[in-house]
């Protein structure tokens, strides 16, 4: 593995890193599929907003933390949140996992049923119209290894916290008069994850794939990383079943190139096999975010053991192209989408 590479998977490391350089970035990730596989969840809760004009503007040193809220039925963003808020808006703890920017929060609780994430979400709409969510990532397999060895300053770390939860809440959402609008009760399968890295994330990664899928007796992550001065991509597989969780260094192929409307470039195929035998094909067939640096995707899953027993199921990918953030033509457009200063977002 790469020297300024390191991977975990531990609670205790699910904590905030108090990293001092202004281009720093780290977010704790959430998401969920449903049970039925129609409506998915992501909650992003991010230090620095790696796609706010303020973060990526050359002459910043002011932090941007933010909170994203997607909710998707069907494969189309339903409702979708991104609130930018002023770094006095922000607190977390460097000795165990919590997070609260604006009146958005996420801790880890333990109870006599299990261990987990809550988090309490209250963010504004396009339009003014307000979301509040309640709900918990309760870690069925999780929590595997600690990686305690001495980072480098400049490093990506990323802690596979806990890749497979059942997830549970409620989402409300109220029109601008106040009048609820909505009301979601939600029960699936749920990842969560940590990354963070002391260096600007456009300055550093070429391109970046990731994924997950649960099925009924096992959860399997893809991660397919690049960074612009290495030749050398970290390609990982991991398989977590039976409260285990392997690791395999993987060899990816991709084919089909296709462009979001935004023209950024994807594969539509991506297909991870591993010396020991174990195949992933990712069929990349429906996009339900994109932009101009990044894809979300709900996939067609085929997972082959070696031998020869397949399951299949849809999942989450996603792909994260940096480059196009340097460019400040772009502003005004993503800017559009934030909400900030105590106002929804202008597009939804």
């Amino acid at each position: 593995m790469a020297d300024n590479f390191t991977i975990s998977s531990s609670i205790s490391e699910d904590i905030w890193h108090q990293q001092i350089s202004p281009k720093a970035f780290e977010w704790w990730y959430f998401d969920a599929l449903s049970d039925d596989g129609r409506n998915a969840i992501v909650v992003i809760f991010l230090v620095n907003f790696i796609f706010s004009p303020r973060y990526n503007n050359t002459n910043s040193t002011a932090q941007c933390p933010a909170i994203a809220f997607t909710y998707y039925r069907d494969g189309k963003p339903l409702y979708r949140a991104f609130n930018e808020f002023l770094p006095t808006n922000f607190e977390a703890k460097s000795e165990t996992p919590f997070c609260k920017i604006g009146e958005n929060e996420m801790s880890f609780t333990k109870a006599p049923y299990g261990s987990g994430y809550s988090l309490n979400i209250n963010v504004l709409l396009h339009k003014n119209r307000r979301l509040k969510a309640n709900l918990e990532w309760l870690i069925i397999e999780g929590d595997f290894f600690d990686n305690k060895t001495e980072k480098p300053v400049e490093s990506h770390n990323w802690n596979l916290v806990a890749p497979r939860c059942d997830v549970t809440g409620k989402i409300e959402v109220f029109r601008r008069n106040g009048k609820q609008k909505d009301n979601i009760q939600f029960r699936g399968s749920g990842y969560h994850d940590h990354n963070f890295d002391s260096r600007s994330l456009e300055k550093i990664v070429s391109k970046w794939t990731w994924g997950r899928v649960h099925f009924a007796d096992l959860t399997v992550v893809f991660y397919n990383y690049v960074e612009i001065n290495s030749k050398t991509p970290i390609i990982k597989i991991f398989l977590v079943s039976n409260n285990e969780l392997l690791q395999f260094d993987a060899f990816c192929e991709e084919s089909e190139t296709k462009r979001n409307i935004f023209g950024l470039k994807y594969r539509k195929q991506l297909t991870f096999t591993t010396d020991s035998g174990y195949k992933l094909s990712v069929n990349q067939n429906k996009i339900i975010d994109s932009s101009f640096f990044y894809l979300r995707f709900f996939s067609d899953f085929i997972f082959t053991l070696p031998d020869g027993k397949q399951y299949q199921m849809n999942g989450i990918s996603e792909q994260l192209s940096p480059k196009s953030l340097g460019n400040r033509w772009l502003d005004w457009l993503v800017d559009m989408r934030i909400g900030k200063n105590g106002k929804g977002a202008f597009l939804p």
